[in-house]
């Protein structure tokens, strides 16, 4: 499943990367944007960073420096509350964004919103169910795994009673609502999508088997699988990417009763299902959230504490950054890298780009 939401304090902290000698020239700088609230979930696809911060979703363009705001009423800033966005996608000049929002100890709500970059939003899907304080008793509609990159958003929806799903549906987020291109125990969660290509986690109370499905946006069946083997019991939580024809599967487990909490990172060729690398991450804390992102034969793997960079080709693994302490992911793509930094629960973030340049440097 999808790792949890957290949603906690915030830590001040420094950027760990060693700065250019003084009066010295600084080539592949890193690019900042500061914001009046914390950011609470970001995406990146080609230049353009998308990223929630105070009640409205913005975009900023990482190579021209330009900033837009999406409009409407869709979002809250409560202090200390992400009300505006639990999950984030952006593809080309097309954002769309998953609203949560809990109603006492039992029930809960999802909206689905779709915008073209500086436009209006517009409500895509809205679910309900109730129960969900005990998973083997939830009654009720999901959206899960929005995930978008190129020309592709895709989400998953399905209804639940208990342990039995009904509706489950792959769906293409468009301007005007949800198009299912697959359905089945097999269409549930989506988890990433890179080069027009889905990868669906079927890891959860619905499904029958512990793999990876990896589609095309134009086809309704499967191109490829990869077996994750059986569940192991000490695993608490399980998130997968896609890079080209790798398919990268970040493991959470708490090996005692009281922890520590250790990462693993496990590369496999989705084409062929062959398991090429596994990685653990220097990441062990007795709890918080665990988050990736990856592109081309690199992680960036976000701990409650701390930022890492790992080679997927060495497992060379290296301390880039601070923890946004947001539950959301970094974001990285052919141009580099994108994370946040928030220094108090109702203060300032922070946006910071790493070009790929000083990433590749950096394990190098």
């Amino acid at each position: 499943m999808r790792k949890l939401r957290i949603v906690g304090l915030f830590l001040a902290a420094a950027l760990l990367f060693v700065p250019a000698q003084a009066g010295a020239a600084r080539p592949h700088a890193d690019k900042v944007r500061q914001t009046a609230k914390p950011i609470w979930t970001l995406a990146m696809d080609g230049s353009r960073v998308a990223y929630a911060s105070g009640g409205k979703i913005d975009v900023w363009n990482t190579a021209t420096g330009s900033r837009s705001v999406v409009r409407g009423t869709y979002g809250n800033a409560k202090p200390g509350v992400n009300g505006t966005a639990a999950e984030l996608a952006i593809a080309g000049k097309r954002v769309a964004w998953l609203k949560d929002r809990q109603f006492g100890n039992t029930e809960e709500g999802e909206w689905l919103y779709t915008a073209p970059i500086g436009g209006r939003a517009h409500l895509a899907d809205h679910v309900y169910r109730h129960g969900v304080d005990d998973r083997s008793l939830t009654t009720g509609g999901w959206i899960e795994g929005l995930a978008g990159a190129g020309k592709t958003i895709a989400v998953s929806t399905w209804k639940s009673n208990g342990t039995v799903a009904t509706n489950q549906a792959l769906s293409l987020v468009t301007g005007t609502g949800l198009r299912a291109i697959a359905g089945g125990p097999g269409a549930i969660v989506s988890g990433a999508v890179d080069s027009g290509h889905i990868a669906v986690l079927s890891s959860s109370p619905w499904a029958s088997t512990n793999s990876v499905l990896v589609y095309s946006r134009n086809s309704s069946a499967p191109i490829g699988e990869v077996d994750l083997g059986l569940p192991d019991p000490e695993t608490t939580g399980t998130e997968i990417s896609l890079s080209g024809s790798l398919l990268v599967v970040l493991t959470t487990a708490l090996h005692e009763p009281s922890g520590p909490t250790t990462v693993t990172l496990q590369v496999y060729d989705w084409s062929t299902g062959q398991l090429l690398n596994t990685w653990p991450v220097g990441i062990h804390s007795n709890g918080g959230a665990v988050s990736f992102a990856v592109h081309g034969q690199l992680a960036a793997v976000e701990g409650p504490g701390s930022l890492h960079l790992v080679d997927l080709a060495t497992g060379k693994d290296v301390v880039i950054g601070p923890s946004s302490h947001t539950g959301s992911p970094a974001a990285m793509n052919a141009r580099g890298l994108v994370y946040a930094v928030n220094a108090h629960y109702n203060g300032p973030g922070k946006l910071v780009f790493v070009p790929t340049a000083k990433l590749l440097a950096a394990v190098s």
